[in-house]
Formats: structure tokens, C-alpha cells, sequence
């Protein structure tokens, strides 16, 4: 290749391939960044929407312990009973049965509520009486505590201390009575670690690093008030200075409220949700670590940077295609055009100079563009997206943007205008453009719309066609022979001819034009006029070209021979306007049919070896004058290369001849092509070939249409394949969006149709679906019928009717599931027979498509939930998989409100029986008892409180380890326990034997019942009741029976 520009053209195209590549690339990271950012902001705000959620929780929870101690010690203060006795105490502290009888109400207190200890004091701090485990004196807070009660009047609660055992405390003060000016206090005793602390510690979801902390402020530091999870310091012990700022509890103790980010006591980043405590000094923060909360980013960002990734490497590789493309064009290129480069550079400006105008749409009130084509995002070198975030002036010089907003206030108020002007590129490449703009109304809106044309190019060309008219006139002055333009009539009435007449005729200019001086009919010799005549009239009536060869006679009387080559040329009407030609000597017009040959091979080669499919068609119209098919004229090589379509089996035919399913828009766009005159670029399928195409068309003349085409379906199929991906990915991650979100709701909503009203609103919210309800299976109609909804529901629920016995009403998505117990979804309720029932409210509401998921309770069909979705086909199989997720998580959800709502049931009915149990027990002789063998001993769990009815002995002393072997009768010990030990083989056991009174006034006689539980458990349930009269009289019959005559002792043993 001798072409020494062409390394320095592959350097410049290297170079702005680069460039593109390196925007491209920068666009798309810079894409991946804001994607990947937005989706962090997304995690942070369900994150702080959790923590605050999870504070509100436990703050209300802490208010309701702290209002629930205020009303324990209410109740038992305004016990219409303890009350007399508390005034009657404070009368009579020293009465000692009085004394007795409180203490043992307050250890009964004491044994069924959660306070450690109870006492009376007095208001000097002095105890008068105290139940459980009761200190020797008063603790400072205590007695500070009682001041508090005395002055308010009311029950105080009182704030952390540290108790003489180094554990917190907290107590409950109020005034037991007030007689004769005596007033004795009762005070409560809590221990936070019982209670308290598991309630605040406990975190309502899953969580490696969540915790809850309590701090009040002490002087200038913050003391925590319960044990961290990762400081296991005592509680009131671990103190931090309020100056340090930055950690979330001092943030809350100066005021500070809501999630905020902050350096938690380990230094770690934590996001924290911070707050007071209502009617409390107490600051709660609630926090995770940052680096949890972006784990659950982690699989995101992973497939964001794959995308990334993958979106460069197809970037590098098209920029790389390209350059190969482009190289290997241009080096053929560069081959093909060296003999003929002139000619070829002429033709080459033909194919390519099909530019469309460039078009713009403003919105003057908001400066912004609204719409551009893709010739102006070419031109200016803007992206479309780029310039959609422009303004107009933004593209105008500075030094012209006064005089464009004047123009600009004209064009909004509804004028027109027509002017050139300068533009820049984004570049910063000024450039010239010709606008046609003109203000519009649209909507209520003043618009305007601006037509613009590079007319760089075109002053350029006016330029160089000033130079070739100057040239064209030279080339006319010196042409050996005459161009011309005449009538069609007998005389040939010249209307234009070149000054070459003269060298022919012999006559100037001004002589020939308009017959002036001779009509050129004149000039031919008779003989050959009519011939001349005839030939002129076949040719042009059957619209085809003529050449002739006559003779004239020159003005200086000289006959010469002359070649005469021309063609009617048609008007508006149809018919011949006028005809054109040129005239020359024999001799030169073979020289010019040789140049004319060449010219024809030249140009021959160039169509067989150009890369671009090349067509030229007639289009054929209606009998309207409508286009309606067109026929092939000539094709090239690539042509049937690029169609697969045989230049032999095309020509003369119609296109709709040869490929019956064309689109007929393909036939609109080149009618009109070739009607106007307009050229046209597009991009298109194809259906019928199944391939994409970039085709540019333009007309060679009235009535005819050419096109040059490239392949492109590779690279579409790519853009196709990519906004696929993009859909698929933002369509996961609205479900994954909405699985959070139902799992959040989950995790605090414990009421069912609670939970299903907030699942439907994810549902429409985060889900993105246009309506969702929820409807339970009625055994008594038969019907699944609604429960809650969201969305765009209006009346469409009121009257819907779903079967789920079999029926036409039966058969949808809802029914479906209803019946089968699976997923059913509809994928285009326009065309399902199945939605039949429901199709015209349903369209009409903008419904689509549909899906129905069954929820379950266990094993048991509870709900069917129900989606609409204004597109069609929109639960894809991925979809589908993504619902059968949502429907695994609400069904434990609950599962788990039905696991909570049985056992809220059975501790009521646990805690009503219990209150029957202990007034049947209260009102019996009959003691109830558990026990539990451990090894080969029964350790006693619990015995009744009417333990002393029998022998006096309280329910504690009969829990000690070995209170029974001492207790039972030295003869009934081992026979006692060794039937015990066969308990669990026999299932039940029933024994009389003797236990010792505790006042040591002899023996009670005890029948007792034994019930085994499972072994494995080593439960066991027994009975003990008092037969000591009864054995009494039994063996007083004994003895007076012994002592008749005939009659010995009993075996022995038995009295067992």
C-alpha cells in the first residue's frame, strides 16, 4: 500500500476509538458507582427504619415495666384488707401476731410476683418488718427513695444502685399507712438481672452484633446501667466522661434523637438509633455494627462489579471490532480507489450523504430538552441521556446566550423563526447550524421545537459549488460540442445552450436561444429532418433515452455530422416539458463513448466489490396513489451476501412477491422516500429474514428508491440481550425489596390480619405490583372471600366471586390455589379462558396479569395471597421461584403468630386453673406434690401451700434434699422407698404409711398417690391425704379383735 497517510490515519483512528472506549468505560463505571451507592443508601435506611422500630419496642416495653412496678405496689397498698392492717401496725408496731401475719402476706406476695424483697419501714429508714431477702439497714437510695414518697405523697420509683451484694437494684416506695401521725412505708425490692435485663438484652431478630444499652447521666459521666455484650463490667461500674462525644449513649444524654452513625465503646462504626427513656433520666441506644449491616451488600456489589466488568470487556471488545472493521475497510478502500480516486471520492459523497436534520423538543418554563433525535446526539457528541440533562443554552456559546434567551422568550410565546447560528459541541467544537425553531402547545404546555442542520458542511459545499459552476462554465466554454435544452416541438426552440454552438454551428449563443436569429430545426439538413423527428417523438413517448446521428448545415454553409444524445424530460403534469442533450461531432462522441465505457466498468466494479448490501427499486402504488409494494430493479453481491435472497429470483419481481410477511412500514418509509425525494437512515428488523439492518435510502429519481444496508442484528441482539439483564435485575431486586420487607414486618407485627394488611401494602409499595389482596378459604360458602388489600383496588373486590369447588368461577389463579394448594399465576388476562369471569373488570381496572399464592398455617390453607400486575406476562419463572420464597416467609410468620396467640390461650387457661387449683387446695386437707428422681432419689419440686393442715410442716422445709427420710416412721422408710423405685414400671402406686408431726406430738398416718410421667423426663404427681382416724379406728378394732378368744396376732407386715 503506497499510500504514506494511511499509518497516520490508523493513528487517529486508534486514537478516537481510545476515546470512545475511554468514555464509554467512564460512563460505565461511573454508572456501576451511583448504582452501587444508591443501593447502600437502600440499606442504611431499612437498616435505621429496623433500629428505630426495635428503640420504640423496648422504650415501650421499659415504660410499661416501670409503669407496671407503680402499679404492683398500688394494688397491694389499696388492698382494701392490708390496708386495716398496715394502720393498725403502725398503731401497734410492737405486736408481735400482727407482725407475723404481715410478714407472712408479704412472703406470699413475694412468691408469686417478681420482687426479691418486701418491707415496712419507718420514715426514718428504720425496718419494722421485712419478707424475703431483706437487708440488716436501708441503703442510702432506699432511704433517699422513701423521702421522695413522703414529700409526694405518691409511689415513687427509684433509679439503679448498687446493693451491698455489688448487684443492681431498684426498689418501689409508697406510703402504707398514716395514723396518729405515724406513717410506716412499704418498700419494694427488684433485681434487674431477674427480668428487666433479659427483656432489654433480648433482640427481636437475627443479629451477630445487635444490642441494647442502657446509661444515665452521673456528673460528667455516663454510667451504664445494664451489662454490654461485649463489656461485661458490672452494671454501675462502667463509666465514660460525657466529653467524649462520639459515643452514641453521650450523644443521647445531650439531647440527640434518631439513627445516627457513631464509634461505639470497642471504637467499632456503629449505626445507632438513640433516645430518653419517658419519665426517666435513662438514655437508650439501640445499635448494629456498620460492617453487618453492608454484609447482606456483599452478593449485590459482587454482581454489580461482574456486570461492570462484563459491560467494560464489551466495550474494550467492540472498540477492538471496530478498529479491525475500520483498518480493514480502509486498506480495501484505499485499494479500490487509487485509479479512480476523483470519481470514486464523488460517488462515495452520494452513498454517504444521507444526514438527517437534527431535532430537538424544549420546555422553555423548565429549560430543559425534552426529546432529541440520534442526528443531534451525534452531532453534538452527547449521549441522548447526556443531553436530556442539559439546557438549551448549554449548547450555545457564552457570548451568544443574551441574544438566545431573547430569541428563546419569542419562540415560548408561540413565533416562528428561521436563522443561523453558532453551536458547540460537547467538544467545546464550534460549529454553524441553520434553525428552523417554532413555539408549540402540547397539554397546556408552551413547547418549543427546533429543526436544526449542520451547515458546516453545506457552506463548505456552496463554496466548492461556486468553484465547480466557475469550473462547469469553463468546461461548457471549452466542451467540443453543444449542451442543450429545447422544446419539444418542430422547431427545437432552444432554451439554454452552450457556447460551444458556435465552434459547431457556427452561430453564437444569442442566436440559437429562443429561435432569435435560426431555429435549430433549420440547421438540419431536410433529409434527415423527419427521421430526426420521429426517432425524438418513439423515444420520449415510450420515456426512454434517444441518440441520433444527422447531419446540419454550419452557417458558413459547411454539412457536418453530428452525434446527438438527449432525453424528454417530464413536468409536473406528465407530460414532456423539455428535452436535454448534447450535441458534438462524430468523432468526438466516439471518444466519448469510450470515456463513457470506462466510466460504466468503473463504476461496475465498485458496485460488484462495496462491503454495504446496495439495492434500487421502483415503488408501485394503489389505486389511491398510495405506496403499496415496489419492485427490484438492480442488487449488488452483498446484497444477496447480507438477504440470502438470489439476484437471479428477484429482479422485476414485487418485494411482497418475494417475501410475503414484509412489514408494511418498510413500504410507507421508501414510498415516501421515493415520492419526496428525502433521505432517510434508520434501523430495523426484519422479521421475514430475521436479521437487523442500518439502512440508508435516497431517490435517483421520481418514483424510485435506492438503499445501502449493514448487517447489524450481532450488535442489536447484544443492546436486546442487555436490556434483558438490566429488566431481570430490577425486577430481583423489587422482590428481594419486598422478601426484607415482609421479614421485617414479620419480626414485629404479631397480629395476623395486621401482618397480611402490611404484606399487601409491600406488596404494592416496594413490590411494585398495581393491586394486592388477601382472601380466606369460607367453608360455609365455599368462597374465597377478601380479607384486606392495597393498591388500586377501588370496587373491583366488592363484588368478585371465587369458587373453590369446581366451576367457571373456580378456575382462576385464586381458585386454583385455593384447591391445589400451590402457586397459580395467569400470564395475559386478556386472552385466558380461565379468567373469563373476571377479564372486563379486570381490564378495565389496568390489570394485566396475575398470580395467587396459598398461605399456610402449618398444614393448614389459611390465605391466599393475590397479585396484579399492570404488564403482561409478568411472573417469569425466576418470578415465580422468588414468590414461592415470600410465601415460605409469610407462612412462618404465621405459624409462628399461631404458635404465640395458643400459648397466650393455654397460659390463661394454665393461669385459671392455677387459681382453681389453689382455692380447691386452700378449701381441702389434701396436699398436692411433685416430685423428680434424679438417679436413684426423688428430689420433691413443689408442694402445695396447705402443706401444714397435716403436719404442721411449711412447703420450704418439705423442699429440703432429704426432709422425707427423716420424716417418715423408721419401720415405713425402706419398704416406702423401694416401691418407690418401681414407679415408672407400674405406672401408678398408692401407700399408707406414718410421718412425724412437726410439733413432735407423734405420727400423722398419710395415704398417699403416686402418678409417673414419662421416665424420661422422670416427672412424677402425687397426693398425700390425712387417714389418721381412720387408721386409728383400724387398729383399735385390731387390738379388740386380738384380745377375743380363738383369734392370734396378724401376719406381719400387715399393717402395710
Amino acid at each position: 500500500m503506497s499510500d504514506p497517510h494511511f499509518p497516520v490515519e490508523l493513528s487517529r483512528l486508534k486514537k478516537r476509538l481510545a476515546g470512545i472506549f475511554a468514555a464509554a468505560a467512564a460512563c460505565i463505571l461511573t454508572g456501576g458507582f451511583a448504582y452501587h451507592h444508591h443501593f447502600q443508601k437502600a440499606i442504611r435506611k431499612d437498616a435505621s427504619e429496623l433500629l428505630s422500630s426495635i428503640r420504640q419496642l423496648k422504650t415501650d416495653q421499659i415504660v410499661f415495666w416501670r409503669s407496671d412496678r407503680i402499679n404492683d405496689t398500688n394494688s397491694l397498698l389499696d388492698s382494701p384488707v392490708l390496708s386495716v392492717f398496715f394502720n393498725r401496725l403502725a398503731l401497734n408496731p410492737a405486736d408481735k401476731e400482727l407482725q407475723a401475719w404481715m410478714r407472712s402476706r408479704l412472703q406470699a406476695y413475694l412468691k408469686y410476683n417478681r420482687y426479691t424483697t418486701a418491707l415496712l419501714a419507718w420514715p426514718d429508714g428504720r425496718i419494722l418488718i421485712s419478707a424475703g431477702d431483706a437487708p440488716k439497714e436501708l441503703a442510702p437510695e432506699t432511704k433517699e427513695l422513701i423521702a421522695r414518697a413522703a414529700a409526694s405523697g405518691k409511689t415513687e420509683l427509684g433509679d439503679f444502685y448498687l446493693g451491698p451484694d455489688g448487684k443492681p437494684h431498684l426498689d418501689v416506695a409508697g406510703r402504707a399507712a398514716a395514723s396518729n401521725g405515724k406513717r410506716l412505708f412499704l418498700v419494694l425490692k427488684v433485681a434487674p438481672a431477674d427480668y428487666l435485663y433479659p427483656m432489654i438484652s433480648q433482640w427481636p431478630t437475627n443479629s451477630s452484633t445487635g444490642e441494647i444499652t442502657l446509661g444515665r447521666m452521673e456528673g460528667d459521666s455516663a454510667v451504664a446501667l445494664n451489662e454490654f455484650r461485649y463489656d461485661k463490667t458490672t452494671p454501675l461500674r462502667l463509666r465514660y466522661p460525657l466529653a467524649d462525644s462520639d459515643l452514641p449513649v453521650t450523644k443521647a444524654l445531650h439531647g440527640k434523637t434518631g439513627v445516627i452513625f457513631a464509634k461505639d465503646y470497642r471504637g467499632e462504626t456503629v449505626l445507632a438509633s438513640v433516645g430518653m427513656i419517658p419519665g426517666s433520666d435513662w438514655a437508650i441506644v439501640v445499635k448494629m455494627d456498620w460492617k453487618e449491616i453492608l454484609a447482606d451488600a456483599g452478593q449485590a456489589s459482587a454482581l454489580i462489579l461482574l456486570f461492570t466488568l462484563t459491560m467494560l470487556l464489551a466495550a474494550a471488545a467492540m472498540a477492538y471490532l471496530l478498529f479491525r472493521l475500520q483498518a480493514s475497510a480502509y486498506s480495501r478502500s484505499l485499494l479500490e480507489i487509487e485509479s479512480e480516486k476523483e470519481k470514486y471520492r464523488i460517488n462515495l459523497e452520494t452513498l454517504t450523504d444521507r444526514a438527517n436534520d437534527m431535532i430537538l423538543l424544549s420546555d422553555p418554563e423548565r429549560r430543559s430538552l425534552l426529546m432529541v433525535n440520534r442526528k443531534a446526539c451525534e452531532t453534538y457528541g452527547y449521549s441522548e441521556e447526556e443531553m436530556l440533562k442539559l439546557h438549551p443554552e448549554d449548547m450555545i456559546p457564552p457570548e451568544d446566550i443574551s441574544k438566545f434567551n431573547a430569541r428563546y422568550r419569542e419562540l415560548a410565546a408561540g413565533e416562528s423563526a428561521i436563522y443561523e447560528v453558532t453551536h458547540m459541541k460537547k467538544n467545546g467544537e464550534r460549529f454553524r447550524i441553520e434553525v428552523s425553531a417554532t413555539g408549540i402547545s402540547q397539554d397546556g404546555r408552551n413547547l418549543v421545537y427546533f429543526i436544526c442542520r449542520d451547515v458546516t458542511e453545506r457552506r463548505r459545499l456552496e463554496a466548492e459549488l461556486k468553484e465547480k459552476e466557475r469550473k462547469l462554465a469553463g468546461i461548457m466554454a471549452n466542451l467540443p460540442g453543444m449542451a442543450y435544452r429545447c422544446k419539444n416541438d418542430p422547431n427545437w426552440t432552444l432554451d439554454f445552450v452552450s457556447p460551444g454552438c458556435e465552434t459547431l454551428t457556427g452561430y453564437k449563443v444569442s442566436e440559437l436561444t429562443g429561435n432569435n436569429a435560426m431555429n435549430y430545426s433549420d440547421l438540419i439538413i431536410p433529409a434527415d429532418r423527419d427521421k430526426v423527428w420521429r426517432e425524438v417523438q418513439k423515444a420520449v413517448g415510450t420515456r426512454r433515452p434517444y441518440r441520433l446521428l444527422y447531419r446540419i448545415r454550419r452557417k458558413d454553409g459547411e454539412i457536418r455530422t453530428v452525434w446527438e444524445q438527449g432525453a424528454g424530460i417530464a413536468g409536473e403534469n406528465g407530460g414532456v416539458e423539455a428535452l436535454e442533450g448534447l450535441i458534438m461531432d462524430s468523432t468526438e462522441k466516439a471518444a466519448a463513448e469510450t470515456a463513457l465505457r470506462e466510466s460504466q466498468e468503473s463504476y461496475k466494479h465498485l458496485f460488484e466489490t462495496m462491503d454495504e448490501g446496495f439495492a434500487c427499486h421502483e415503488i408501485i402504488y394503489d389505486e389511491k396513489g398510495r405506496p403499496a409494494d415496489y419492485r427490484f430493479i438492480e442488487v449488488n453481491p452483498a446484497f444477496e451476501r447480507l438477504t440470502g435472497l438470489k439476484r437471479e429470483n428477484i429482479l422485476g419481481k414485487r418485494v411482497l412477491e418475494v417475501m410475503p410477511k414484509t412489514e408494511h412500514s418498510w413500504i410507507e418509509k421508501y414510498g415516501e422516500v421515493a415520492l419526496t425525494g428525502k433521505r432517510i437512515h434508520f434501523e430495523s428488523r426484519a422479521e421475514e429474514l430475521g436479521k437487523w439492518f442500518e439502512v440508508s435510502a435516497f431517490s435517483p429519481r421520481r418514483g424510485q428508491f435506492a438503499t445501502t444496508f449493514f448487517d447489524i442484528t450481532p450488535r442489536k441482539e447484544a443492546e436486546l440481550r442487555g436490556e434483558e439483564l438490566n429488566k431481570d435485575l430490577a425486577k430481583n431486586l423489587r422482590l428481594y425489596t419486598m422478601l426484607a420487607q415482609i421479614n421485617q414486618a414479620a419480626a414485629l407485627i404479631k397480629d395476623r390480619k395486621q401482618l397480611l394488611e402490611r404484606v399487601c401494602d409491600i406488596a404494592v409499595v416496594a413490590g411494585g405490583f398495581k393491586m394486592a389482596w388477601v382472601g380466606y378459604p369460607d367453608k360455609d360458602t365455599g368462597r374465597v372471600l377478601p380479607l384486606c388489600s392495597a393498591g388500586d383496588a377501588k370496587d373491583y373486590l366488592n363484588p368478585i366471586k371465587v369458587f373453590m369447588t369446581e366451576g367457571t368461577a373456580s378456575k382462576g389463579p385464586t381458585g386454583e390455589a385455593a384447591r391445589t394448594g400451590r402457586i397459580s399465576a395467569c400470564q395475559d388476562i386478556a386472552v385466558d379462558p380461565r379468567m373469563e369471569p373476571w377479564r372486563a373488570k379486570a381490564l378495565d381496572m389496568g390489570y394485566a396479569s396475575s398470580a395467587a399464592i396459598p398461605l399456610y398455617d402449618g398444614d393448614k390453607l389459611t390465605n391466599v395471597l393475590n397479585l396484579y400486575s399492570a404488564a403482561r406476562y409478568a411472573f417469569t419463572e425466576e418470578e415465580l421461584k422468588m414468590l414461592a420464597a415470600i410465601q415460605a416467609e409469610t407462612g412462618l410468620a404465621i405459624e409462628a403468630i399461631s404458635a404465640e396467640e395458643r400459648r397466650a390461650a393455654a397460659q390463661a387457661a394454665l393461669e385459671r386453673t392455677a387459681d382453681h387449683l389453689t382455692h380447691a387446695m386452700e378449701a381441702t386437707s389434701i396436699i398436692i406434690f411433685t416430685l423428680r428422681k434424679v438417679k436413684d432419689r426423688f428430689i420433691t419440686q413443689w408442694v402445695s401451700g396447705n402443706s401444714n393442715l397435716v403436719t404442721g410442716h411449711e412447703p420450704a422445709e418439705m423442699l429440703a434434699p432429704d426432709w422425707f427420710e427423716k420424716t417418715v416412721h423408721p419401720d415405713d422408710r425402706d419398704w416406702v422407698l423401694a416401691e418407690k423405685q418401681e414407679i415408672f414400671a407400674k405406672g401408678s402406686l398408692s401407700q399408707d404409711f406414718r410421718v412425724r408431726r412437726k410439733d413432735g406430738k407423734g405420727y400423722a398416718w398419710i395415704h398417699c398417690q403416686l402418678k409417673a410421667g414419662p421416665e424420661a423426663t422422670g416427672e412424677i404427681t402425687g397426693s398425700w391425704t390425712d387417714i389418721t382416724p381412720l387408721k386409728e379406728s383400724e387398729l383399735r378394732c385390731r387390738q379388740i379383735i386380738e384380745g377375743l378368744p380363738g383369734h392370734g396376732r396378724p401376719p406381719a407386715g400387715s399393717d402395710k
